[in-house]
């Protein structure tokens, strides 16, 4: 009887340790599975998501001409979570608060609780966030590897460059440009027409400038007038590219290619060339400025009124407005509109960067427009304008393609002939003789030939011009004996200091500009100074009359 029970408990024992041993087995197989899962969730959590987004293209470092490196990649590691996974949720916020001073509570508690498959919870975090973050043990957490663009230039070259959004994208610049290579196929690295060394001057210079004159913006643009590479552009308020926010803040959009300006006389080179070219006129043909010109509602005066007969010269070296619009009406409206377009004045410029504006225009291009936009008002260009179709006045009228890209062999060079030869040594006297004796005598850079047009323009605001705020601008060439490189300055909105003398034209602050950078970027671009005997022969030149 004994030995039967003992049986039957055995049997129990058995059916016992049966029954247990399957539910390790079963909780094991559970366990396992789940392990498993969670070890497997980083490819199925990638293939969720665009590739590109976690990934990202392989970006091509960027260079500056001189072989500086001022654009690279670096990994950084982002964390991102599943909340279809999670419990506990409040829990789980109150612990990544814990590890990451960095965190909002309200927004940590948006991407967690709800039941999607994956959130970014934050892109770009350091080793000491990963670690603290890992070692909370919550599932459904993943460390992901992503590229992030560094700039090592910060400032300096951000309005060439451009920048990238967080999914390393370019958004802007060369950057924009960048990705439609390496659509195409092409990584390779970029180098830029653009010189550090002259950017970091320029844009010290302009900052200079904006502070004494109390300006709310400037701009500047230095373009090599042989082969239109892009040697300098700054425009300011500018950004650092490594904050993507700063860069769609208003009031750091590009100035040099993308805001239009009425640029006011420093027009007035477009107008002189157009009646010079033709060879209807030459630079010692008169025009009558005596009185201003009454059409209709309108009055066309002088600021400094020479009340006399002037030649085409004078009429440059007095920037008379008077003169600019008679030269203008005698070519007409059809005429004016014609040769602008040949210097590609009223089209948006072909570069490596994109979207750039076409210049504005008036709809109804009048009698009265011709006269206005001899002298600047009524055309709206942006410093990428001016500075190309300027560099054809002064580089034998050859219209050149400008590029923000170094380039390789000047041999290759595309142009299009638009103007005479003959016409753009005139042109060089006219603009050396303004420095000498116009109102362009405080951009004189001793022992360096310059020349150069100044221009003031008083602001459209609320459809009728303001006489207390205006635009500066300067157009100048150097050196003028040979000549190389055009630069285009802006400043917006400057103020009269105490040696102005109440004055806030563009003779007493941005020529004086020009004149500083030249300065400090001569030496830079290996440009030496003038002997005396050279000076002396170049202001003897006699410029042909046809």
């Amino acid at each position: 009887m004994f030995l039967a029970n003992d049986n039957k408990e055995i049997k129990r024992l058995h059916l016992r340790i049966k029954f247990l041993t399957f539910c390790f087995f079963l909780g094991f197989l559970v366990l396992s599975s789940k392990i498993f899962y969670l070890a497997n969730l980083s490819p199925e959590l990638i293939s969720n998501i665009d590739e590109k987004q976690i990934q990202n293209i392989k970006r091509p470092n960027i260079y500056d001409r001189n072989g500086h490196l001022v654009a690279s990649n670096v990994i950084i590691s982002s964390v991102a979570i599943r909340p279809n996974l999670l419990r506990n949720k409040e829990d789980i916020v109150d612990r990544l608060l814990s590890a990451v001073s960095s965190f909002q509570r309200e927004d940590l508690e948006f991407k967690i609780f709800n039941d999607k498959k994956f959130v970014w919870l934050k892109r770009g975090i350091t080793p000491s966030e990963q670690n603290r973050i890992h070692n909370l043990g919550i599932p459904g957490i993943q460390f992901i590897d992503e590229t992030k663009r560094f700039y090592s230039s910060a400032n300096t070259l951000s309005s060439v460059i451009g920048y990238v959004n967080i999914d390393n994208k370019g958004q802007a610049g060369i950057e924009k440009f960048i990705d439609l290579q390496v659509e195409s196929g092409d990584s390779r690295d970029i180098y830029l027409s653009s010189d550090l060394e002259v950017s970091h001057a320029m844009r010290d210079e302009l900052r200079k400038s904006m502070n004494k004159y109390s300006a709310i913006a400037s701009a500047g643009i230095l373009m090599d007038i042989n082969n239109g590479e892009i040697i300098g552009a700054v425009s300011l308020p500018d950004f650092d590219p490594q904050y993507q926010a700063d860069a769609l803040l208003p009031e750091n959009i590009n100035k040099v290619t993308h805001s239009l300006y009425e640029i006011g006389s420093t027009f007035k080179p477009f107008t002189i060339a157009m009646a010079l070219d033709s060879g209807l006129v030459d630079i010692n043909t008169e025009y009558d400025a005596r009185k201003p010109i009454i059409i209709g509602r309108h009055t066309i005066s002088d600021f400094k009124p020479q009340e006399r007969v002037l030649t085409v010269s004078e009429i440059f070296t007095h920037s008379s407005n008077i003169g600019a619009a008679k030269i203008a009406l005698d070519f007409g409206t059809d005429y004016q509109q014609s040769f602008l377009m040949k210097l590609g004045l009223l089209d948006s410029v072909s570069t490596q960067i994109q979207d750039l504006p076409s210049s504005s225009t008036p709809k109804n291009w009048r009698e009265i427009n011709t006269m206005t936009i001899s002298y600047g008002y009524g055309i709206s260009i942006s410093p990428l304008h001016a500075a190309v179709a300027g560099a054809s006045l002064f580089n034998g009228g050859r219209l050149l393609k400008p590029s923000f890209l170094k380039i390789k062999d000047n041999s290759n060079i595309i142009y299009k002939q638009v103007l005479e030869p003959s016409t753009s040594e005139k042109m060089k006297k006219l603009m050396y003789l303004n420095v000498v004796n116009g109102s362009a005598k405080r951009a004189s850079v001793e022992g360096i030939f310059v020349g150069g047009k100044t221009g003031t323009a008083n602001k459209l605001i609320g459809g009728s011009y303001d006489k207390e705020n205006r635009r500066t601008t300067f157009m100048g060439v150097f050196p003028l004996d040979k000549p190389k490189y055009i630069m285009f300055l802006l400043l917006d909105e400057p103020k009269p200091t105490e040696n102005s003398h109440g004055y806030a034209t563009a003779g007493w602050n941005v020529a004086p500009t020009f004149s500083n950078i030249v300065r400090r970027i001569a030496p830079m671009l290996n440009i030496k100074p003038s002997s005396i005997e050279r000076l002396y022969d170049y202001d003897q030149i006699v410029v042909a009359s046809n």
